[in-house]
């Protein structure tokens, strides 16, 4: 009997009672806010995924470029008659390697010779398509960028043998690719004089 008192006395009975459904309560509330938390934590994870995706595409430009300026500063004859002024990946099918085919292959360890001229070509086709004639894949501008192009221009008008080249590679960024209001065109330029 002593028992009951000392609880009655105390207030034991009259707290049970006032907790009665707050512990269902306290776990929804946690259950809302933790489901905040993962839902950022969701969105963060994306948007850094998108970041390091526009960071590669942005490295892979800059290379493409850099390597076509490598490749016209090799190929004097060509830039003093101005071969590869307005050159443009558009035109390029990386399906139909072109003939002369001027770099080393399986078939062909020794490669072709080229004249200065074909040899421009090739460079675009080897830049804006990658190693296809190897059986690499499409490992080029138009392969690994998002509707990549590469064009080549000559910054003054007409263009000379020392005129200042410009090379373009574009290609476009977005979150999906069904609502082209999403996009954004993206560019690196590499400005040379040969």
């Amino acid at each position: 009997m002593e028992t009951n008192i000392a609880v009655r006395r105390f207030g034991f009975r009259q707290v049970r009672r006032a907790q009665k459904g707050v512990g269902i309560i306290e776990v929804l509330v946690a259950l809302v806010v933790v489901s905040f938390g993962v839902l950022g934590m969701a969105s963060l994870q994306l948007t850094g995924m998108k970041h390091s995706t526009g960071g590669l595409n942005r490295s892979k430009a800059l290379l493409f470029s850099q390597s076509m300026a490598a490749r016209i500063r090799m190929n004097s004859i060509a830039v003093a008659n101005t071969v590869y002024a307005g050159m443009d990946s558009g035109s390029v099918n990386c399906a139909i390697p072109p003939a002369p085919y001027c770099q080393a292959t399986a078939a062909k360890p020794d490669g072709e010779s080229c004249s200065p001229a074909e040899l421009a070509v090739f460079d675009l086709y080897a830049v804006s398509c990658g190693g296809v004639a190897n059986g690499s894949g499409n490992t080029g501008v138009l392969g690994t960028l998002p509707d990549g192009n590469i064009n080549i221009a000559c910054l003054s008008s007409p263009c000379r043998a020392d005129s200042v080249y410009q090379v373009n590679v574009t290609w476009s960024e977005g979150r999906a690719r069904t609502n082209s209001d999403e996009f954004v065109n993206r560019r690196v330029q590499v400005r040379l004089k040969p």
